[in-house]
């Protein structure tokens, strides 16, 4: 049983990356296993592109004495061989959909590299803004440049992101919020040190 129109839950223009979060999906596990019966879906990575997703589909499914087919892959749970298939195809699904976001992350790090800005303007990597004459472009951030440096200097003396934190209020340098954070500080020590544009 396939789950395009089981009722009114419809999961269009909903994402394939989590399982949990599409009515028309959780809605035709449940009547498949209330049936114990076989939910066919016409690609694996077209139902969950985690691993872990797909196989806890599968093991409700399987709990209820359910069961799981594919029909581009031609493959379903009820043997052992099915089962190893199931498995193995998920975890390629879920390779690709890392593979993607590493393509994209790559991209959009070159994209800033050229002075592209990537994001809504008020969300800029940290050190840069969003130029008033060309908001798809970014420009330097004077006040936060400086406070990149600042945090270079301090890391340079032998201090840990704490203390770097605490100088960082005492000093009243400015920042995005009421006041600077051990996490926004840890962040940017991390993009500093991986050479990555710091955001």
């Amino acid at each position: 049983m396939g789950y395009e129109g089981i009722g009114k839950k419809h999961d269009n223009d909903m994402s394939g990356g989590r399982a949990d979060n599409r009515p028309g999906l959780q809605a035709a596990i449940a009547l498949a296993c209330k049936r114990k019966a076989v939910l066919v879906v016409y690609k694996l990575d077209r139902l969950a592109r985690n691993t872990r997703d797909a196989l806890d589909v599968l093991e409700q499914l399987q709990k209820s004495k359910a069961d799981l087919a594919s029909l581009v892959e031609q493959i379903n749970s009820r043997s052992p061989m099915g089962r190893f298939f199931f498995t193995q195809l998920a975890a390629f699904a879920e390779l690709e959909r890392e593979q993607i976001r590493e393509r994209t992350s790559a991209a959009m790090r070159t994209y800033q590299a050229d002075g592209r800005r990537m994001t809504r303007a008020d969300r800029c990597p940290f050190g840069q803004q969003a130029d008033p004459s060309d908001p798809s472009r970014m420009i330097d951030h004077p006040e936060e440049l400086a406070a990149l440096d600042r945090i270079r200097t301090l890391r340079s003396e032998g201090k840990g992101a704490k203390a770097i934190t605490a100088a960082l209020n005492a000093e009243r340098v400015p920042c995005r919020g009421w006041c600077w954070h051990l996490t926004t500080v840890r962040r940017l020590l991390a993009r500093q040190e991986s050479g990555a544009p710091t955001a």
